[in-house]
């Protein structure tokens, strides 16, 4: 997989993306970080989704994004920068998280960087919302999603102990279950917003909508709407 063109291709769909991502449990960030407030870095934050929720919960957050129009759509103290180029002074969070972006970052330099911003104790939270496959409709649905292309280069679900380098204690992970409610339609525009379809040809994204079409069809054909259900993996490492 060309992990660039892919990482760089949610930018001319910021709207979309805005609007049809899943969002977070609280309860996930509450385990995570505790009770505000703290000051976080949320990186590869893409349009907000993550950064307005933890500044709902009372933190005070500053986003870090590469894409211009993804960061357009955050709004609040949004900056250009990478999790190997983090816009923030030494020691100076109490915690960075990265919804549905750490696997674009991965490794080094990152985990150095992230361990620099970061106060001794403070913490380095990855959570990624991941599709609930015990349910076969739902394996169904990820067989359309994500079987032409596989998993991306690590597995979310299953992060070693050691995964965020010497700087870090090994990690606690915690699951929060939750579901989203969608239409037809909507899962549609789920894809759409789906790196793999933004960089694909015009017959591949046509083929991948008739299938999610056809599916949610025979699966919901009595149902206006119906719920996507969702396992929300949350990791949590102690800056040493």
């Amino acid at each position: 997989m060309d992990f660039t063109k892919h990482a760089t291709s949610f930018g001319p769909a910021a709207a979309l993306y805005d609007r049809i991502r899943p969002r977070y449990p609280r309860e996930a960030l509450l385990w995570a970080l505790g009770e505000p407030p703290r000051t976080i870095a949320d990186l590869g934050a893409g349009t907000g989704i993550l950064t307005r929720l933890l500044a709902e919960l009372g933190h005070r957050v500053i986003a870090v994004e590469p894409d211009d129009e993804m960061r357009r759509q955050i709004g609040g103290d949004a900056r250009s920068g990478s999790a190997s180029s983090i816009p923030v002074e030494d020691a100076a969070l109490d915690a960075v998280t990265a919804g549905q972006a750490y696997h674009w970052f991965a490794g080094e330099p990152a985990h150095t960087e992230i361990a620099r911003v970061l106060r001794p104790g403070g913490f380095f939270v990855p959570l990624w919302n991941v599709r609930d496959e015990s349910v076969p409709w739902v394996a169904d649905l990820s067989e359309v999603f994500d079987g032409s292309r596989g998993r991306d280069v690590i597995d979310e679900r299953h992060l070693p102990e050691e995964q965020f380098g010497p700087a870090f204690d090994p990690h606690e992970l915690r699951l929060f279950r939750w579901s989203a409610p969608h239409t037809i339609d909507s899962l549609v525009e789920l894809i759409r917003s789906r790196s793999y379809y933004l960089v694909a040809d015009p017959a591949t994204r046509a083929g991948l909508e008739r299938r999610v079409r056809e599916l949610a069809g025979r699966t919901f054909a009595e149902h206006e709407s119906f719920e996507l259900p969702y396992i929300t993996y949350t990791y949590r490492a102690r800056k040493l």
